[in-house]
């Protein structure tokens, strides 16, 4: 082992700052950062030095600015090269030509030209030549693009001649100089036959092992199950014995007990709840017998308590209503729903008054049946009849009245007026005497 191409000697301590590389032989190298700070040194204050001194030689105050001055620069030089090529274009010959030729012309247009053509003769001439000098024009112009594809074909030419030469560079590094080619490629011949006899020597003691070797897929396939088998089998032993290990702890704990004792006690607990099983059974078979000679009695019972209710409710809610009828419930024994021209509607959704005027008509009906049982009893009624209008009011009245001939009801009412037309005989205070009962 060496550190720092240095030997490192056996069982002594090395202590460094910074990095240093560390080299195995045989295994590789690696780079080891201690976190002890390194000694101070100039290295960065030289360097940011260095880098204000560029910076101050360019012109600029920060590498933002350098970096935006080299975008400027290299526009710059795009627009140079096409202000080149147009004046490539517009003076061929150069400007030192165009200077000679304007001042040419202008030596002609200082006196005055005597022309010895005809001046039509000049126009057609001219116009002529405008002609031709835009025809060019729109020549050069068609011409431009198949310039720029020329130029990007030389281009890539010259690249593919620049790869071509760096592998023509590297096939005559590997061929070595030419005095040296042929000997090199008879050696090199040599070795291709050996190398090839040998493959084919290869070959041919593999084609037999090929032929009778097995599928590898179905090789792999085959191991993986036996694998899979292997593990199952290793997992069910493991957990065979951990229950071995908890058998093997119960029955050492069992043998201590008296198992055939506490299975004695099991069995005759178990004939004992067997017959409270069959008794139970009994008095449930009972039960049930009761309860449906129970419900059997009920519903005749209802029958035979509802149909005199109705019949002496229907004259009453005759005198109120036209086309009703009452449904009681079968538990309560109370009014359940009312139909009404067909239609069924919850006691609980009719208004107020009319709750109220067949609750009063429900239990005069009640009252009734009392007193033709031989006993009377008397209907109070105390604020009742507050929800309802006059017509209804009225008719509450007769239904009191009809009722009135053979049984005693008392109305308590602070609403003298609403209860004017109630009539009947109206009680009156008296002052109490002494000796008077």
């Amino acid at each position: 082992m060496t550190i720092d191409a240095k030997p490192l000697p056996h069982a002594e301590d090395q202590s460094f700052a910074g990095t240093v590389r560390l080299d195995i032989a045989g295994i590789g190298a690696l780079t080891l950062r201690s976190n002890r700070p390194q000694q101070a040194d100039r290295t960065i204050e030289d360097a940011e030095a260095k880098h204000r001194s560029l910076l101050a030689s360019l012109g600029v105050d920060s590498l933002r600015t350098a970096r935006q001055r080299l975008v400027e620069a290299r526009d710059k030089a795009t627009e140079l090269g096409l202000a080149r090529q147009r004046l490539a274009d517009l003076a061929p010959k150069g400007i030192q030509q165009l200077h000679e030729e304007l001042a040419r012309l202008s030596a002609l247009g200082a006196g005055d030209l005597e022309l010895k053509v005809d001046p039509e003769q000049i126009r057609q001439h001219h116009a002529a030549a405008e002609q031709r000098v835009a025809t060019t024009r729109n020549s050069v112009r068609e011409a431009l693009p198949l310039r720029s594809h020329a130029d990007e074909a030389v281009m890539a030419a010259e690249t593919a001649y620049v790869t071509i030469q760096a592998e023509l560079t590297s096939l005559e590094v590997i061929l070595g100089p030419d005095a040296a080619r042929e000997e090199k490629g008879r050696l090199l011949l040599t070795e291709a036959t050996a190398r090839q006899k040998l493959r084919e020597a290869a070959e041919m003691r593999a084609a037999p092992l090929r032929d009778g070797a097995r599928d590898l897929t179905s090789a792999e396939a085959v191991l993986r199950r036996a694998r899979s088998v292997q593990d199952a089998a290793t997992q069910e032993a493991s957990q065979l014995r951990v229950t071995l290990a908890d058998l093997n702890g119960h029955i050492r704990t069992r043998s201590d007990d008296a198992v055939e004792e506490a299975l004695r006690e099991a069995t005759e607990k178990l004939e004992i709840a067997g017959e409270r099983a069959r008794r139970f059974e009994f008095e449930k078979a009972v039960l049930d017998r009761l309860r449906t000679t129970l419900v059997a009695a009920r519903s005749t019972a209802r029958d035979l308590y509802l149909k005199p209710v109705m019949s002496e409710l229907r004259p009453l809610l005759g005198l109120l209503f036209d086309d009703i009828s009452i449904v009681f419930d079968e538990n309560t024994l109370l009014p359940q729903t009312v139909r009404r021209n067909g239609q069924d509607e919850d006691v609980d959704r009719l208004s107020g008054g009319m709750r109220e005027q067949l609750s009063v008509l429900t239990r005069l009906a009640f009252a009734r049946l009392l007193a033709r049982d031989g006993r009377p009893t008397p209907v109070i009624l105390d604020d009742a009849l507050v929800y309802s209008d006059d017509d209804r009011i009225e008719r509450m009245f007769d239904a009191l009245h009809r009722q009135s001939h053979d049984q005693q009801i008392l109305v308590f009412s602070c609403r003298q007026r609403a209860f004017a037309k109630l009539g009947g005989n109206i009680l009156q205070m008296s002052d109490w005497q002494p000796g008077r009962s």
